[in-house]
């Protein structure tokens, strides 16, 4: 400790007369020191004590309002924390920002303890890195590097989607990546709160996933789960059921193909629906249904819905509805009948039929 602090005296020598503003930190537990904010790297808060020792402390050590504070002083340049300026849409794969985090304990702290004892336990260790909009938690590098590209650009590419909302979070959300199928059902086994058929899933502000093949079907579920993690950052209220999950159809599927370098077709891209659930039981759906091939219905109506009023006006349209849900917290059918006219449920159904016939 002490050749580090001598290194830092080093370090700012020629930085005194530009110190920043002591404040009283504090620590869970009770702990607390005054000091001034030096840097926020990986997770490390370092300060420095007015009799210039320098201490380090995981920023999860800090209390709540400590670690905006964090954030707000470490500015666009904090590792951690989303960049800030305006978004613009990609519009195809772009350079991948990768940053290996080599030091301390990266981990969310949001998650239960049950899920990281989980994770640790697999045989494989964990190594870490941080990209321009996520945190990257993997046990074998390949795949974890093309699932940390298509994330950035699907963060870019539903965020310029969908402006006028707001990232409501300044820290990144957390990408875990399980080196095999075979650890995978080990992770799920240890964890009664998750079911042990999936093969990826959203909880909060991180995703869960193992190394899978680049299978059509594959790409899909990562495609469609990436735009739930990122959607997620955007909503204050969380939507219906059907709309939740066919957003993230929509994105997973249109989002993907941009990823791709393919040009988008949205209404082909949607795929063929003859006949979906009647909207007045999708609309009411708060769990999923049993059999798979209702699972499979329920997605794909929910996703020609969303689409239907996607395309039936224009984006700032569609975004005015969403925020009425997701922001303002009003039930569906306000925004639906304000934004698109529908009386009730049977117009909103003669149109969802109309648009199938198309």
């Amino acid at each position: 400790m002490r050749k580090f602090v001598c290194l830092g005296l080093l370090l700012w020598g020629g930085l005194q007369g530009l110190r920043a503003e002591m404040r009283t930190w504090r620590a869970l537990g009770g702990f607390k020191t005054e000091a001034e904010f030096v840097s926020y790297d990986a997770g490390m808060v370092t300060l420095r004590k007015s009799n210039d020792e320098v201490i380090q402390v995981r920023v999860e050590k800090l209390t709540a309002n400590d670690r905006l504070t964090v954030l707000k002083l470490a500015g666009d340049h904090a590792h951690g924390a989303i960049p800030a300026g305006e978004i613009q849409k990609p519009t195809g794969r772009r350079e991948l920002t990768w940053k290996p985090i080599v030091r301390g304990d990266v981990w969310p702290e949001s998650m239960e303890p049950e899920v990281k004892n989980a994770l640790l336990g697999l045989s494989r260790s964990w190594n870490h890195a941080e990209t321009e909009y996520f945190i990257i938690h993997y046990q074998q590098l390949g795949f974890a590097k093309k699932v940390a590209r298509m994330a950035d650009f699907q963060y870019q590419y539903i965020a310029a989607d969908l402006p006028g909302f707001e990232d409501r979070y300044k820290e990144k959300s957390h990408i875990i990546v399980v080196r095999n199928q075979k650890d995978w059902q080990e992770f799920l086994g240890n964890v009664d709160s998750v079911q042990n058929w999936f093969a990826a899933y959203v909880h909060g502000m991180s995703m869960f996933l193992y190394d899978t093949d680049s299978s059509t079907a594959n790409a899909h579920i990562l495609a469609h789960e990436m735009s739930h993690l990122v959607l997620n950052r955007f909503f204050v209220y969380q939507p219906p059921l059907w709309l939740n999950e066919g957003l993230a159809e929509w994105y997973g599927n249109v989002g993907h193909s941009a990823f791709k370098g393919k040009k988008v077709d949205v209404e082909r891209g949607m795929g063929d629906l003859k006949q979906g659930y009647p909207v007045q039981v999708l609309t009411q759906m708060n769990s999923y249904p049993q059999q798979e091939a209702q699972i499979e219905l329920f997605y794909a109506t929910s996703q020609q819905v969303v689409g239907m009023l996607m395309l039936r006006k224009d984006q700032p349209a569609f975004v005015r509805f969403l925020k009425g849900i997701t922001v303002d917290g009003n039930p569906f059918h306000i925004p639906l009948q304000a934004v698109y006219g529908f009386e009730d449920l049977s117009s909103f159904q003669r149109a969802f039929d109309d648009f199938l016939k198309k």
